[in-house]
C-alpha cells in the first residue's frame, strides 16, 4: 500500500495521508516536466477558486541525468528538489500543500469491465485481474482504480485501472521531503488535464496533451477518461527538424513555430514543408486511435480540446480543425478559476502549458 491517493474521490481516500481530510486554504498544484517545472497556487474561497499565483522555471541547468532508469528516474532527488525550491520561492508560493503530477508516459490506464458485482468484490478482484494488463510484476507497481456507475441497466461495470511503477511513487514522496512540501496526493496528468479543461462539460471530447517529448490523447466522455494513450512523439521534433533543415539555434527554431507554424503563405511553404509531414504522421496515429474509439462507442467524440506547449503552434487549431471536421479549441485552464481581468489574455495565451498543474491545484478545492 502507498499513502498517497491518485484518483479524486468524493469520500475519503482509500489510501490515507494519516491527516484531517477536506479543502485547505490554499493549495498548488506542480508539474515537473523535462522542458520546465510549472506551479499554480490557488485559495478556496466562497465556493471559488481564486488564483493566487503562478510560475515556471526551466529544467535546464538542474537536471542532470545520473542514470538508474528512464524519464523522471534517471535525475537525483537533491536536483529535483532543488528545482522545485527555486519555482517555488521565484513564484512566491506561500503555502506547503501540494499535489504532484505524474507523467501520463510513466502510468498505465486501462479500462476493465467486470459483471455487474457488488463494490466490495470489485475491489477484491482489480488487484488479480490487473495482472493480466499490467506489463509490471504486480509487487513492482500501486494500483488505485475508480468504479464507473451506470444509470443504463447494463450486465457490466466498468473499472478504470491505473497502475504506477512504485520505485516512482516513492521517489515523489523523497523529493517532496526535500523540497519541504507536503503531498497531499500524486494524480497521473492525464486526469488533472481532463478537471482543469473540461470541468463538468459532458461532452465527449479528444483532448491532445502536445509535450515536449511525448503526446497524450485521453478520450473522454460525461467527464470521466475512457482511453488514455501515449505517443512517442512531441514538439521538440519539430524544434530539432528546423534547426537542421535551416541551420538555425534552437530559439530561432522555437520563435518560427510560434509566429509561422503551418503557415499557407508561398513565401513560407519552405518553413511548414519541414514541419508538416511530422505533423501529418503523429495526427495520422491520433485520426486512427479516434476512429477505432468512434466505431465502439454508444457516443462519438465530437470536440477537440489541444493543449501543452505544442499546441502554440502557430495554424495547428485550423489544422487539426479541417482533419477531423469537428470543433477545435485551444485549452485555458484559467477559465475555470477567479482571475484578474487585466491578466486574462496573458493567462489564455499560457494556458495551455499550465493545464496540468492547474488540474492539481483544482483537485483539492473542487468536487470534480
Amino acid at each position: 500500500m502507498v499513502d498517497i491517493p491518485f484518483f479524486k474521490k468524493i469520500t475519503f481516500p482509500k489510501f490515507s495521508l494519516g491527516f484531517i481530510f477536506g479543502k485547505p486554504t490554499s493549495v498548488i498544484g506542480i508539474d515537473i516536466g523535462t522542458h520546465s517545472a510549472k506551479v499554480v497556487q490557488l485559495k478556496y474561497e466562497s465556493e471559488r477558486a481564486i488564483l493566487e499565483t503562478y510560475g515556471e522555471l526551466l529544467t535546464e541547468g538542474y537536471l542532470k541525468s545520473a542514470g538508474g532508469g528512464g524519464g523522471f528516474l534517471r535525475y537525483l532527488d537533491s536536483d529535483i528538489s532543488s528545482l522545485l525550491k527555486d519555482l517555488l520561492r521565484e513564484s512566491n508560493v506561500t503555502t506547503k500543500e501540494a499535489v504532484l503530477s505524474v507523467p501520463a508516459e510513466a502510468s498505465f490506464i486501462t479500462l476493465i469491465s467486470f459483471p455487474r458485482i457488488s463494490k466490495r468484490e470489485i475491489d477484491a478482484a482489480v488487484p488479480y485481474e490487473a495482472r493480466k494488463y499490467v506489463p509490471i510484476p504486480a509487487a513492482e507497481v500501486v494500483l488505485d482504480w475508480d468504479i464507473f456507475e451506470s444509470e443504463a441497466e447494463t450486465d457490466t461495470i466498468d473499472v478504470l485501472l491505473v497502475a504506477v511503477p512504485r520505485e516512482i511513487v516513492e521517489k515523489y514522496k523523497r523529493v517532496a521531503e526535500l523540497a519541504g512540501i507536503h503531498a497531499r496526493a500524486l494524480e497521473v496528468e492525464t486526469f488533472s488535464i481532463v478537471r482543469s479543461l473540461m470541468g463538468t462539460d459532458p461532452t465527449p471530447t479528444a483532448i491532445i496533451n502536445l509535450g515536449q517529448t511525448s503526446t497524450t490523447l485521453s478520450l473522454v466522455d460525461r467527464g470521466r477518461v475512457r482511453i488514455s494513450h501515449n505517443f512517442s512523439r512531441g514538439s521538440q521534433e519539430l524544434t530539432r527538424a528546423l534547426e537542421r533543415g535551416m541551420n538555425i539555434t534552437r530559439e530561432r527554431a522555437e520563435e518560427i513555430k510560434r509566429t509561422t507554424g503551418l503557415s499557407e503563405r508561398i513565401e513560407e511553404r519552405e518553413i511548414t514543408s519541414i514541419m508538416a509531414p511530422l505533423v501529418e504522421t503523429l495526427f495520422a496515429e491520433i485520426e486512427r486511435m479516434i476512429a477505432l474509439y468512434n466505431r465502439k462507442a454508444p457516443r462519438k467524440i465530437q470536440k477537440i480540446n489541444l493543449t501543452g506547449g505544442g499546441s502554440n503552434l502557430k495554424g495547428i487549431v485550423d489544422y487539426v480543425s479541417g482533419k477531423f471536421g469537428v470543433e477545435v479549441s485551444r485549452g485555458n485552464p484559467f477559465a475555470r478559476m477567479v482571475t484578474p481581468a487585466f491578466m486574462q489574455p496573458t493567462l489564455r495565451e499560457i494556458g495551455p502549458s499550465f493545464s496540468v498543474a492547474a488540474g492539481l491545484a483544482l483537485r483539492e478545492i473542487t468536487t470534480r
